[in-house]
């Protein structure tokens, strides 16, 4: 899919992506051919519930090497499938961890299986968060709470689609120590520069090769 394919997308779906108002906003498109599946249904499925596996996410988005933790509402670990109302908690393993910054905090915003409108498809929506171990709502992202990520997944007589909507993608500057101001600068403008587009399109061809 190319970056003008985003009207090819069912309506329905479409709908499930916060309008663009502020900031920045990214697509990513990916899919796959059915006809190179040798039984359609059990593909999708593996990759319906590799996407709704979390914990797993960090072994298809091998080309940034971040990582990815699902927690609970409680914000603990937890080994079972994405959740709406649960927590994931994201380091871009390598540059984090040169800056000795601390993990991102996103929550599972939506998690709606739109089958009766569109055939199969699946829409999950994360967006900035708290630390839920810690008191406060202060947002734990270098993005604010306006921020949004929407995951696309369908197919239709042809292909599998798995599409990542980025939405309203500002600074988060409103926090309590200069130390996370400066962080957060940092961290979005490498975001900014294209980092968090390499994840998302790693994780989804990763995703959806089910090879």
């Amino acid at each position: 899919m190319k970056q003008d394919d985003w009207h090819t997308i069912p309506i329905e779906l479409r709908k499930r992506v916060p309008e663009q108002r502020i900031g920045r906003c990214t697509d990513t498109y990916s899919s796959i051919k059915i006809e190179e599946c040798n039984t359609s249904d059990a593909v999708y499925a593996s990759i319906k519930n590799r996407l709704l596996h979390v914990n797993n996410w960090t072994l298809y988005a091998h080309l940034t090497n971040t990582e990815f933790i699902l927690l609970d509402k409680n914000g603990n670990s937890s080994d079972g499938w994405a959740t709406e109302g649960f927590f994931i908690k994201i380091r871009f393993s390598k540059l984090q961890k040169i800056l000795f910054a601390p993990y991102d905090f996103v929550h599972i915003a939506q998690l709606v299986n739109e089958s009766k409108m569109v055939g199969d498809a699946l829409v999950m929506q994360l967006r900035p968060a708290h630390n839920p171990k810690k008191k406060g709502n202060e947002i734990d992202h270098f993005f604010t709470s306006e921020a949004s990520n929407t995951f696309i997944l369908y197919r239709d007589a042809t292909k599998i689609y798995l599409s990542i909507h980025g939405r309203n993608e500002q600074i988060n500057l409103n926090v309590s120590h200069v130390a996370k101001k400066i962080r957060n600068i940092t961290l979005a403008t490498f975001g900014i520069l294209g980092i968090s587009n390499l994840q998302w399109k790693s994780l989804a061809e990763g995703l959806l090769n089910y090879k």
